[in-house]
């Protein structure tokens, strides 16, 4: 493919991306975007942890008060691993989404920050790096609620998952991306909330075991990440037992849609914007 004559369109090859993760453009653009948030926190708090809180309210003392255990585990302790993976994926999904595609349609930021010298890899992984790190201060915002209502036996293993727990945030973020890439209005995210957030937050075992659907729900539940998160999350945080060869392939499943995620919506942004 051509190159453009602007560092910000030049089209990185895969072997370039290993430098472009920690460069200093990719994390001018997180400080940039760490920045704006300071100013906007209150009301990103509602969105991205407040939300979380209450349902983990709603459910933990709600359906606990009718469940006693889950699989073993005391229900609160069950749903507490499930609530931080949720509230990671819709921090991270929606900073990737509506607002990314803000910055990239409606104020140009993008623009902006493609004239001076940042390639459009380093924008896109500064968003999805920044996006990881605010969804993982909203699931550690669930932990320490979590914790103070006793809903996490041990403290070890919550201690463990957090970088799990970040992994599975640049996921969301990375395929959150992707569905900007194509987007071509804020319309286009109602098909992205509706049949990928949706399912995840019902299907994928955030407040019941996965083994209680239909086995064609499974299957479904299991092509998606949040699945794959909760599996190696939740043994950890309640010291269950847990078969660690299975748990790397669900981490390299996570690691592996990320790449495929990000790499997918590079190539289709490049295409939109430089093409």
């Amino acid at each position: 493919m051509s190159s453009c004559d602007s560092r910000g369109g030049r089209y990185v090859k895969t072997s370039d991306w290993l430098t472009s993760l920690g460069s200093r453009y990719t994390l001018a653009i997180v400080w940039r975007h760490y920045l704006v948030w300071r100013n906007l926190i209150w009301s990103s708090l509602a969105s991205n942890v407040i939300n979380p809180i209450l349902f983990l309210f709603a459910f933990g003392f709600g359906l606990g008060a009718f469940i006693d255990q889950m699989n073993g585990i005391e229900y609160l302790a069950f749903i507490v691993p499930g609530m931080m993976a949720y509230a990671a994926m819709f921090a991270a999904s929606f900073e990737t989404t509506i607002g990314a595609y803000s910055r990239f349609s409606m104020q140009h930021t993008w623009d902006a920050m493609l004239a001076s010298p940042v390639t459009l890899f380093e924008l896109l992984w500064g968003e999805t790096l920044w996006a990881g790190m605010k969804a993982l201060f909203s699931g550690l915002c669930v932990l320490i609620v979590g914790l103070w209502w006793g809903g996490v036996p041990e403290l070890t293993g919550a201690l463990v998952v957090i970088p799990i727990i970040f992994l599975g945030s640049l996921c969301f973020a990375a395929c959150g991306l992707l569905a900007t890439s194509y987007a071509r209005g804020y319309e286009f995210f109602s098909y992205f909330f509706t049949f990928w957030i949706t399912p995840m937050f019902v299907f994928c075992g955030v407040f019941f075991d996965i083994a209680r659907f239909p086995d064609p729900v499974q299957a479904v539940a299991w092509a998606l990440p949040m699945t794959h998160l909760i599996a190696v999350v939740r043994p950890i945080m309640t010291g269950s037992p847990i078969e660690w060869v299975w748990a790397l392939v669900h981490v390299g499943y996570v690691i592996a849609l990320t790449i495929f995620a990000i790499t997918l919506a590079y190539r289709q942004m490049h295409k939109r914007m430089f093409d």
